[in-house]
């Protein structure tokens, strides 16, 4: 698989060589740190690698990610016969809470991430902390999958690109009366409709977790 992803980038003329070596050396770095990284160019060679990979009666938990939603990854699951919790596949809102602690004992779990930095540390920001909860503990199969926009050059940019870039836009989207829904900018607010409650730094897989696969793709998704 190791020979696969490195092909990969080299493969896609739209990159610049600058472009090429930034992501091998963050593969490398998330290799050391222990992860299962894979590059692929475009979202149709993800898919069918994803798809692949997660096995047919696996159960899987998916915390909210626009790009989960925008690779329609949940639903390509859920109609094949995977046993799927996402909240985003038309549940209820009583039936959230059920939703989320399935998700987080399922035999997978997938989400983006609001920032990677270069060294492969993930920044995750949530308002009830159940996507966070579930990247953290319970769920031993964790898969990552994340656009190139989502890199960032180092661990305090990758802290800017949470709350300055994906918190307000998701803030926006989920119609929260906040400031940053405004401005588009944080500004630590104490706000009832806060949605930056908990702050997960991921550096390594935790002790608990068998497997995280880390899939990033040659496009922007996502916030």
């Amino acid at each position: 698989m190791q020979d696969f992803e490195y092909a990969n980038i080299s493969q896609n003329a739209k990159q610049t060589n600058g472009d090429v070596m930034q992501i091998q050396k963050l593969l490398d770095n998330l290799t050391k740190r222990g992860y299962k990284p894979f590059y692929f160019p475009s979202r149709i060679e993800a898919l069918d690698f994803m798809l692949d990979l997660i096995p047919k009666d696996a159960s899987v938990g998916i915390g909210g990610s626009m790009t989960v939603k925008e690779l329609a990854l949940d639903s390509m699951l859920s109609k094949r016969g995977n046993t799927v919790y996402s909240h985003s596949l038309n549940a209820s809102i009583e039936e959230r809470e059920n939703l989320y602690r399935f998700a987080g004992c399922a035999n997978w779990y997938i989400s983006s991430t609001n920032a990677l930095s270069q060294a492969g540390d993930f920044v995750n920001i949530d308002g009830t902390a159940n996507r966070i909860s579930a990247l953290a503990f319970g769920v031993k199969n964790i898969l990552y999958v994340l656009g190139v926009n989502k890199i960032a050059a180092d661990l305090a940019s990758a802290i800017d690109r949470a709350r300055n870039i994906a918190s307000p836009l998701n803030a926006k989207r989920l119609n929260k009366n906040t400031p940053c829904a405004t401005s588009g900018q944080c500004c630590m607010c104490d706000s009832g409709d806060c949605i930056c409650n908990a702050t997960l730094i991921t550096h390594h897989p935790t002790n608990y977790q068998e497997n995280v696969y880390v899939v990033i793709i040659g496009e922007n998704l996502g916030y």
